[in-house]
């Protein structure tokens, strides 16, 4: 312990998120703070004596008398051996989210070479857990999965620079399960580092700037646009229902439960993708074109694959995102469903928003940033 620091806790830990002002942050700090009575059947979340946010930009984090703000890189080991000070969980959502746009070395330097940081913040602080915040695409080489379970194997390649890095930092943090604690023995006893991995599917809910956000944006030009047959399933999450996973997480790990393991998040039945945001555009005003005219999974394949190359061979001279990528065809177009049964059996997960309030709080919002002119976008 270091001067003045909290105590530690199981029953009211000391938190840090790390990206606590973005999307999934916010959502997390907003589930911590929500106190409704708990249902019998259901597990409590963490209740927290301090939330420390740990970002870039932490002044978009939302405010209160138990949240404490620090602006840092998970570049920066010094920086986050500060924040770490005194804590007893971190949860990791810090992450560089690109299809494309980014170089691979920033890739790297945030996906990887940020989570090895926040391990090594964890150990020579004495942090005695670690939820780090993975996703489905860590598992994902292009392939159409049905009901797919943690067993899922890493692909022997990944169709982008994004795949991989989340990849490579959840194996990171699995790997880190069990080391020592600066200053103490790893001797079963809670003194080593436990670690837990979550993957939730696509999130997307109110404020999201890559599923609403970017979909918005290309309606509002020119009406949405279908890809794709229709037949291809996918699962995404709904981002409170995510946090909530985040906060059972964080507390099985302070329990002594979850050590080591790796837990798939979704909360729905699948749908196609369009079909899950097709509502929310349509109730927020948006344009959207008939099924008929949706464009073929070849041709937008073939299109995808002509935009890489030529990205690739004008790089040397000016960088540019394509607009279209293999790898987001067949997000769209083929299967990929998983199951949840480990999160629920193991962690008591079940989601606390029903698919109908998530619609329409997702939808009220995207109306109102609409209306303000201020849709978020990736």
């Amino acid at each position: 312990m270091h001067g003045n620091e909290p105590s530690r806790s199981k029953d009211h830990p000391v938190v840090l998120i790390t990206g606590g002002a973005g999307f999934l942050g916010r959502a997390i700090v907003d589930e911590m703070l929500r106190r409704p009575p708990w249902p019998a059947d259901q597990t409590p979340p963490l209740e927290p004596s301090e939330i420390r946010i740990f970002d870039l930009d932490p002044e978009r984090a939302p405010r209160g008398d138990r949240l404490k703000l620090i602006q840092g890189d998970i570049r920066s080991l010094p920086a986050l051996r500060e924040a770490c000070r005194g804590v007893d969980v971190v949860l990791h959502c810090a992450a560089l989210i690109d299809w494309g746009r980014r170089p691979e070395e920033e890739l790297q330097g945030i996906n990887v070479d940020g989570v090895r940081n926040v391990i090594e913040a964890c150990r020579q602080e004495g942090v005695p857990a670690l939820v780090h915040t993975s996703s489905i695409d860590a598992v994902y080489g292009g392939q159409a999965v049905r009901d797919g379970d943690e067993g899922l194997p890493y692909p022997a390649r990944y169709l982008n620079g994004y795949c991989r890095t989340k990849a490579e930092g959840e194996q990171l943090a699995l790997a880190a399960s069990g080391q020592p604690l600066a200053g103490r023995a790893s001797n079963g006893s809670g003194e080593a580092l436990r670690t837990l991995v979550l993957r939730p599917c696509s999130i997307w809910g109110e404020g999201d700037p890559y599923h609403v956000g970017s979909l918005a944006h290309m309606a509002e030009r020119a009406g949405l646009l279908r890809i794709g047959n229709g037949s291809g399933r996918s699962q995404h999450v709904y981002v409170r229902n995510v946090a909530h996973a985040q906060c059972l997480a964080g507390r099985a790990l302070l329990e002594g439960r979850g050590d080591g393991q790796v837990y798939f998040v979704t909360d729905f039945p699948s749908q196609n993708f369009f079909d899950y945001f097709e509502p929310i555009l349509r109730g927020a005003g948006y344009r959207v074109l008939p099924r008929a005219l949706a464009l073929p999974r070849s041709l937008m394949y073939g299109l995808g694959a002509g935009m890489e190359a030529a990205a690739w061979l004008l790089r040397p001279l000016v960088r540019f995102a394509p607009m279209v990528t293999r790898f987001s065809v067949d997000f769209v177009c083929l299967e990929f469903t998983i199951q949840t049964d480990k999160l629920a059996r193991e962690l008591g997960y079940r989601p606390v928003f029903s698919e109908a309030e998530a619609v329409a709080r997702t939808t009220a919002r995207l109306r109102e940033d609409r209306a303000r002119g201020s849709v978020p976008v990736a």
